[in-house]
């Protein structure tokens, strides 16, 4: 009872204070409508005391929509100083909304010149810092040959562009406004902020645009809303919980509700919510309604059929991030044949993964929204089927200097990365990966295998999808596969020295089932993916699998050897019956080293001649008299099918259910007639890779004897 008398307490002081605040809030705003002409600052303590009101009304609770109605007519009528104009527009919080009342009302008396210039650039950055806030943003849209025509002031040049880069639609694009942007930028050098609208310019109309911008983003735009950035958050986060009771205010015949205002906090959750740049959650004024038959509203889209219904008569959003988390409004992207939805996606997905995510340049974020926003960025990027060049732009700007953090999200969205010339992707993704693939924990360098398995897939895929349209076209094709037969060899390759690298550190059976999976897709590339390439294991690879202890990695390698040699017969097979519409990328020396891998597993898991058959260079050949001072009498059946370190196991197990517990234990035991038994017994025990590598790469005799030689079907005498 004792404690609960305090809490009591407190909270009734707290309503208290609150009830004070809110009445000191009517008070204020009674006084501030009623200005009607110049005020003089000196000495009038009831301005002073009324402003101090507002702002720590504001800087608490934010500001309701018909008080930013009252509170912009005062700063923009001139009546006030500029020092308390600066106060009250800091503290100018929306607390839900911007109606467009206010909008209307603040930009004519903008044009009308009544305030200072300092007080128009406040106006202006305070406008972009609340754009999304803004309710019907066509009637923003509405002024934007108003807005336009002060671009000829210096000092609101900047912050104009700005604001306009965020309205502009195709609609907006004409000949005269990009005159004018071009003399402004001979006039005055090149200016970032004027290349930003001329670049957004040139998206929608290329053919008007005929300046050279920059191919890698750049920040246009200095960030306008560092005056409000952390009271924005402050006032999101306080409005989104549930405080001790509702905060009213009473303005005219209206109440106003604070508590359950706006719930995304400003410029930390980068993704707005949809809303058409046509309709809004407001009134539409009459002169600028738009009939269904031109455009649908965008809010209105819930459905599949309402998409294909209506899918010529959709206008994406002024702001391109509200497209991430709408599956309906990327179909309407990934099918449009228009690029300006991609290219404006791009330019905005680059400018916030720069700001929100770009921990390189020291910006502190929340870990949370960082991954959140990440995420939504892969589940895109999957969703579309494609990587976009503005996320490949962020990783290659942030991976020399990632620590590892974020790290599934960040190798997500590797696995996306476009395809580009061998040379650039050597300098920009492969050498910072090799710098943290050496110094890292075995469990980090399975994921990044993993993201590059993926890489590659998604690579093949498109290849796949693309390659019968390319059949179609009346192209040189070998010239149009060049680039993407070196770049997909080149990435084996690293992924090769990778793998090599990593089972030379790590002795890891979990490492080297990863880079099996890797090669098990590569093994098939001829003929699930129709790309004319067969790139083969390292002996790094190779081998390690060859003699490893583990069973799964040993089976896997015998199915990967399967499909190899299914690949490479297919690939002679339609060579020499001139079936192939392109020249093989697949030379003798693929044939020859693939025979010597052949011949040195026969020779392990089936003809017992492990060190003798092995011809590779970098295999395990080794000279009689080494074999016989080790002092190992069977050297010659150590890597067989029974004696394998892998298989050992099965063949024990095999051996207790033929013999009895009686009988001397001897897996010599197992030949003769008891070998093929072994093998039914090892296929159903789900060793198919085994099976199948066996069956296709063995000539099995009518004789019991063990002693069998390898058929050498792909032997090439080229």
């Amino acid at each position: 009872m004792e404690q609960k008398q305090p809490r009591r307490s407190q909270h009734r002081e707290s309503m208290r204070n609150q009830d004070a605040n809110i009445q000191q809030m009517e008070e204020a705003l009674l006084f501030l409508k009623n200005v009607k002409g110049k005020v003089i600052l000196k000495e009038n303590h009831t301005l002073i005391n009324h402003i101090f009101a507002v702002e720590n009304f504001g800087l608490k609770h934010g500001i309701p929509p018909d008080a930013i109605n009252v509170l912009l007519n005062l700063v923009l009528s001139g009546n006030l100083a500029d020092s308390l104009n600066a106060r009250l527009l800091k503290c100018l919080i929306p607390a839900s909304e911007v109606t467009q009342s206010s909008i209307i009302q603040a930009v004519s008396l903008f044009c009308a010149g009544k305030c200072s210039a300092n007080t128009q650039i406040m106006f202006l950055r305070w406008l972009i810092t609340v754009f999304d806030y803004i309710t019907c943003k066509d009637i923003l849209s509405s002024f934007y040959n108003f807005f336009f025509c002060f671009l000829n002031y210096d000092n609101l040049c900047p912050y104009l562009c700005h604001l306009l880069y965020l309205l502009t639609k195709k609609d907006h694009v004409r000949p005269f406004r990009v005159r004018k942007l071009m003399e402004l930028q001979n006039k005055k050098g090149l200016q970032p902020h004027l290349l930003g609208l001329l670049s957004i310019y040139k998206i929608f109309c290329p053919e008007l645009v005929s300046l050279t911008l920059p191919s890698r983003f750049k920040s246009y735009f200095k960030s306008s809303h560092f005056l409000w950035r952390m009271e924005l958050r402050e006032i999101a986060k306080r409005n989104a919980g549930n405080p001790a009771g509702d905060c009213r205010i009473i303005l005219g015949e209206k109440e106003q509700i604070l508590s359950h205002s706006r719930k995304r906090k400003w410029n930390s959750n980068p993704l707005p919510p949809v809303h058409s740049s046509i309709w809004g959650k407001g009134p539409v004024l009459a002169d600028n309604l738009v009939s269904n038959e031109q455009t649908f509203p965008i809010e209105r889209l819930q459905t599949f059929p309402q998409l294909l219904d209506n899918i010529h008569r959709l206008e994406l959003p002024a702001q391109m991030g509200s497209v991430l988390k709408s599956p309906l409004l990327l179909h309407y992207v990934n099918c449009i044949k228009d690029d300006t939805p991609f290219l404006r996606l791009n330019y905005w997905l680059a400018f916030t993964l720069h700001e929100e995510c770009a921990w390189y340049k020291g910006n502190k974020r929340s870990k949370e929204e960082i991954e959140a926003f990440l995420e939504t960025v892969a589940n895109m990027q999957q969703f579309l089927q494609e990587g976009l060049y503005s996320t490949e732009g962020f990783l290659y700007k942030s991976l020399p200097h990632w620590n590892g953090s974020h790290q599934s999200h960040i190798l997500d969205l590797i696995s996306w990365i476009p395809m580009s010339p061998s040379s650039e992707m050597e300098e920009l993704l492969y050498k910072p990966l090799a710098q943290l693939f050496i110094s890292s924990s075995v469990y980090f360098k399975c994921s990044i295998l993993e993201s590059l398995k993926a890489l590659l897939h998604n690579w093949l895929v498109w290849h796949s999808v693309s390659v019968e349209r390319i059949h179609t076209q009346s192209t040189n094709m070998n010239g149009t596969m060049s680039g993407l037969l070196t770049s997909v060899k080149d990435l084996i390759h690293f992924i090769g020295r990778l793998s090599t690298l990593g089972l030379q550190i790590h002795n890891s059976n979990l490492l080297l089932h990863f880079v099996l999976d890797i090669y098990e897709l590569v093994s098939d590339m001829y003929v699930k993916f129709s790309l004319p390439l067969v790139v083969l294991p390292p002996p790094g690879v190779f081998y390690p699998a060859l003699l490893s202890t583990d069973c799964v990695n040993l089976n896997q390698l015998c199915y990967i050897m399967y499909r190899y040699r299914t690949n490479l017969v297919t690939a002679k097979t339609n060579e020499r019956q001139i079936k192939a519409q392109m020249h093989l990328n697949i030379h003798s020396h693929t044939f020859q080293e693939f025979n010597k891998y052949l011949t040195a597993m026969v020779g392990c898991l089936w003809t017992s001649q492990a060190f003798h058959q092995d011809t590779h260079p970098q295999g395990i050949h080794l000279e009689t008299h080494l074999l016989e001072s080790s002092g190992v009498s069977t050297y010659k059946k150590a890597f067989n099918i029974v004696y394998h370190p892998a298989l050992i196991g099965y063949s024990v197990h095999f051996y207790h259910q033929v013999f009895s517990k009686d009988k001397l234990f001897r897996l010599q035991s197992i030949k003769g007639r008891l070998w093929n038994k072994y093998l039914d017994f090892l296929y159903s025990q789900g060793l198919n890779g085994l099976k199948l590598f066996i069956e296709s790469s063995v000539n099995r005799l009518a004789s019991n004897s063990q002693q069998q030689e390898p058929c050498d079907l792909l032997l090439s005498k080229s």
